[in-house]
């Protein structure tokens, strides 16, 4: 029942959108050449790379989780002279461990170079375009994760600002404030 209701809130969001760049007067295929919001998403694959089977098990499937669960998630940050050092965690051991275990896919891929549309953020395609720019530390703790991201370049220390926002937007509010940064 769980992955049922996972999927179809999957699908409804999707065909929201899709309802969505028809009334704008996108045409698919000037939707598919753009990617997907006008060709804001990075990759540039739009749809179809971002729910392509490696993204849907690893990435996009923990961070829907996530925005399922986004009341049982708890964040705390402090803004330093040159980044944010942020404490995310749960009482709840499974979100924990999928709090976790983004971060931990999110590092991954950024130290891996494998950028991926993630429409849902405007702060990610400069974090992703720039993962030299900035310095990353975490440290796992038994309900959760403490992250400090630091940079000497002032509009990187902007960006990850305006990143540790949207996770406090994105977990106060969940979906809608998902549905606000794509559109």
């Amino acid at each position: 029942m769980r992955r049922r209701s996972f999927v179809a809130a999957l699908l409804g969001f999707f065909a929201a959108i899709s309802g969505y760049r028809f009334w704008r007067g996108s045409t698919p295929a000037a939707a598919q050449d753009k990617g997907m919001m006008g060709g804001e998403m990075m990759g540039g694959g739009g749809m179809r790379e971002m729910m392509s089977p490696e993204n849907m098990r690893g990435p996009m499937r923990t961070g829907m989780a996530l925005f399922m669960r986004h009341k049982l998630i708890h964040r705390r940050v402090t803004e330093l002279p040159n980044g944010v050092h942020d404490i995310t965690t749960s009482t709840d051991p499974t979100t924990a461990a999928l709090i976790q275990k983004h971060v931990m896919e999110m590092y991954e891929r950024l130290d891996q170079n494998h950028p991926f549309p993630y429409p849902m953020s405007n702060s990610v395609p400069a974090m992703f375009a720039n993962p030299t720019r900035y310095q990353r530390k975490f440290e796992m703790l038994p309900d959760g994760i403490a992250v400090t991201e630091t940079s000497s370049d002032p509009q990187m220390v902007a960006v990850i600002r305006a990143h540790a926002e949207e996770l406090n937007r994105f977990a106060k509010e969940g979906m809608p404030a998902m549905m606000r940064e794509m559109m």
